[in-house]
């Protein structure tokens, strides 16, 4: 064998295994049938076009999104993993959760501890932490203008979650995680009330946007008595906007199943 051919035969598997290893990241890089189930049912939760206590099945994901029985029946063990569907025995079957006024009380209570724990542990020192947000916020502002509720809660998590990142505790950022999927689905309940007011939604999201800016500016001045206040206060938005329109005569009852509970501070 000449000297170029052997050169030639042994580059062969060199680039074979680069293609075998381009095409095995390409395989990687694209979801799943289960993630992309999986992303499709979170949406329709979060958006609540899957009603709190609607019942979420193998049949239904097979029939409604085609898939198999192995991927559907991975798919609801992640949703029960995330919290977002009970499985309830003796209903016997699996069924998105509720959101009565217990429930709202607890996701109220998580957002706003984990939102003062964060304005205390928050890292001014992340060197990206800053553009980050900025660069968040502008998609956020673009949201908001397209008033697309699932698109305006998921940045706004995005948000939020880059700070909860800058922490470096990985047990906590789980926490924050959760918790902001829970808060999500209860902005777009809280958002879809106050359409009966439209001047009160477009003051609420200009609100929301202006306190996103004081965010902001207090970590580009490492401002952390600042950040203790607004942060916080942030948190407490949801509550005070359902205790309003829970209150108020232009908004009709609600269609879900809420039990009374005491939402006001308890200080």
């Amino acid at each position: 064998m000449s000297r170029s051919s052997k050169a030639e035969a042994a580059g062969k598997p060199a680039k074979a295994a680069k293609e075998t290893g381009n095409a095995k990241d390409t395989l990687r890089a694209k979801p799943s049938q289960t993630d992309a189930a999986l992303d499709l049912m979170r949406s329709k939760i979060i958006d609540l076009t899957l009603e709190p206590g609607s019942r979420i099945d193998e049949p239904l994901l097979i029939k409604e999104f085609k898939l198999g029985r192995t991927p559907a029946r991975e798919a609801i063990n992640r949703l029960v993993a995330e919290g977002l569907v009970n499985i309830v025995p003796n209903r016997g079957g699996t069924y998105v959760r509720g959101l009565d006024f217990r429930e709202i009380g607890e996701v109220v209570a998580a957002q706003q501890l984990a939102e003062s724990i964060l304005a205390q542990l928050c890292r001014f020192e992340d060197p990206k932490l800053l553009a980050d947000l900025e660069a968040i916020q502008q998609r956020y502002v673009r949201e908001v203008e397209q008033r697309t509720y699932l698109g305006i809660t998921s940045v706004n998590e995005e948000f939020h979650l880059r700070m909860h990142r800058s922490i470096g505790n990985s047990f906590f950022f789980e926490f924050a995680q959760s918790t902001h999927r829970h808060v999500r689905r209860l902005l777009v309940l809280i958002y879809k009330m106050e359409e009966a007011e439209q001047n009160v939604l477009d003051d609420q999201f200009e609100m929301n946007l202006d306190e996103h800016r004081q965010i902001i500016e207090a970590i580009r001045k490492r401002d952390r008595a600042r950040l203790k206040d607004l942060l916080p206060a942030h948190a407490r938005q949801a509550q005070q906007r359902l205790l309003r329109l829970l209150s108020g005569k232009a908004i009709g009852p609600l269609s879900l199943d809420l039990r009374p509970l005491d939402l006001t501070d308890r200080t």
